[in-house]
């Protein structure tokens, strides 16, 4: 899970998944919009079967009534006079359809123009039986010499016992250039004859007439009459379309760019906001992912642990470990800095109680705002080292990030009657600290870092000294911090001022629980005491790098 929600909180992996998120975009646009044109086109060719089919709609109406006028006037002797002259009057209808003959069984004895035949003309077996619902049998392109019409062909309808001659039909195939066609005239049993258009055509639609298939970038159409025997199957070619298109379809294609640019920047700008560190910290900040570092603090002149800094790290979803200065400006937003102290409160308490000996007495700071300086809630946020006063003394630091509350000091003596001391954090960086160590009766006071390692002679060294006099006349514990070197250690001890407690570094860095537990037993926390310090931190550095102690 942690790798997987790595991807969208690193830098490296948004670019990637803006990249993916266009493309799919870009494709996904692309596919839509071939997906239309594709429909589009099929629509329009199918469109254009169906309209050539018309023409062969009139043709099959006009056959059908001309062959039910037959059966219903002509009803004289086949082949007399009255018979032929029933005839000739049908013919003369405006209907296309001029020659008649009297064929049973597809043998000719008579026609209009021949009152009877000296043999009778066997037509043969027909190229399309007779099907349908007329039951019509059609012979294809016969020779009509036998009529006296040499080097002529027609096609011969038979509904017993007349034939209509059929003559060539002009066909109107015209389409689109993209659109080819084919007409054909279908038998029953499944056999096809070309009679205009582009040969092939028919041909490969039977052998690929879906859609889908897109039959080697060609869609394929198909429309018969309503008797199914005249048929077209049309067939239009997508890369002429696409070439005649190519204005069209650059246009697409670079609305397609632009859109999937504005859709991916949107994409990843949810995810930014979704996966920032201020959305994690806010959607994550539990007890299961408070992380508390314990930094110890050393009497200067006995050199013993006497205490810790516990200071709060937050475990992101990724599992990496992230620091306050990454965080405490989200918390001082959002207004959860009353919840921050209190999960770090219960982690340090339940880790604390665990692992250190119960007969070793421990001062235990923590850093807490001043807009949080309530004793009522302070107490409920730090009722568990509260509860236990013969193991741990509670020292709270007031950060000066921001000012101190007009009832500050109210606050401070409810918190002492208690029996929970104040510190002033940073002295020396914030709001008014002169005026605050002043007015407010806390118990101590903590040198900020930026004093303990001025350099030599540096106008903040020279301000070192006089603050430490300055706090030491106000009777108040005052703490070093920052301590980094063997020879800071030393120029504080050299002092004639008194300090009392120091950490940094150069004592240990901050550790984790089981690091620090590890740090207070006997015989570690001796070596503190003078140049045994060294031995220790070179004992501790196997630990550094084993990932056991929290930087």
């Amino acid at each position: 899970m942690a790798k997987f929600v790595s991807v969208f909180i690193s830098a490296t992996y948004r670019r990637l998944i803006a990249a993916l998120v266009w493309v799919l975009i870009f494709v996904g646009i692309l596919a839509l919009a071939g997906g239309y044109a594709l429909h589009k086109t099929a629509s329009i060719a199918q469109a254009e079967t169906d309209h050539a089919t018309e023409q062969f709609t009139q043709l099959r109406t006009n056959l059908f009534e001309t062959f039910d006028l037959m059966h219903a006037r002509v009803t004289a002797a086949p082949c007399s006079p009255a018979f032929l002259e029933q005839l000739r009057r049908i013919a003369y209808l405006p209907d296309g359809l001029n020659e008649f003959l009297y064929a049973p069984g597809g043998k000719a004895q008579c026609s209009i123009n021949r009152s009877a035949f000296e043999q009778p003309v066997d037509f043969g077996q027909p190229d399309i039986d007779a099907h349908g619902e007329r039951g019509i049998a059609l012979w294809i392109d016969r020779d009509l010499s036998f009529l006296g019409l040499a080097g002529e062909k027609g096609t011969f309808a038979l509904s017993e016992p007349f034939v209509a001659v059929v003559p060539p039909q002009r066909v109107s195939l015209r389409a689109p250039d993209w659109l080819a066609m084919e007409l054909i005239l279908l038998a029953a049993d499944g056999r096809w004859f070309h009679r205009e258009g582009v040969a092939g055509v028919y041909e490969r639609w039977l052998a690929g007439p879906d859609f889908a298939g897109l039959g080697g970038g060609r869609i394929r159409t198909f429309a018969c009459d309503p008797g199914g025997v005249h048929c077209i199957a049309g067939e239009a070619n997508l890369v002429a379309i696409m070439q005649s298109a190519r204005g069209a379809i650059a246009l697409v294609v670079l609305g397609a760019g632009l859109i999937a640019a504005w859709g991916s920047g949107r994409v990843i700008r949810m995810i930014a906001r979704h996966w920032s560190l201020e959305a994690r910290f806010r959607r994550h900040l539990d007890a299961s992912s408070i992380v508390c570092a314990y930094q110890p603090v050393m009497h200067l002149d006995s050199g013993e642990i006497v205490g810790c800094e516990v200071l709060a790290r937050w475990r992101d979803v990724d599992d990496s470990v992230v620091f306050p200065d990454r965080f405490i400006d989200i918390v001082k937003r959002h207004g959860l800095t009353v919840e921050l102290t209190r999960l770090v409160a219960e982690r340090a308490c339940e880790e604390l109680s665990r692992t250190v000996p119960p007969d070793r007495r421990l001062q235990v700071s923590f850093n807490v705002f001043p807009r949080d300086l309530d004793c009522a809630r302070l107490l409920r946020v730090f009722s568990g080292f509260v509860a236990q006063p013969d193991r741990f003394d509670l020292v709270l630091e007031i950060i000066e990030s921001d000012e101190m509350p007009a009832n500050a000091q109210g606050e401070i003596e409810a918190l002492r009657r208690a029996g929970v001391r104040t510190y002033i954090d940073d002295f020396g960086t914030g709001y008014s600290n002169m005026q605050n160590l002043a007015a407010l009766s806390v118990d101590g006071v903590k040198l900020d870092r930026a004093f303990a390692m001025a350099p030599d002679n540096s106008m903040m060294a020279q301000m070192l000294r006089h603050a430490v006099e300055m706090i030491q006349a106000t009777g108040r514990v005052m703490v070093v911090e920052g301590v980094e070197t063997a020879e800071r250690l030393a120029l504080l001890r050299s002092m004639q001022a008194r300090i009392d407690l120091v950490q940094g570094y150069h004592i240990a860095r901050p550790l984790d629980i089981a690091a620090f537990a590890a740090f207070l037993k006997p015989g570690a926390a001796a070596h503190l005491a003078g140049e045994g310090i060294g031995a220790l931190q070179a004992r501790l550095r196997d630990r550094i790098q084993g990932g056991q102690i929290a930087v």
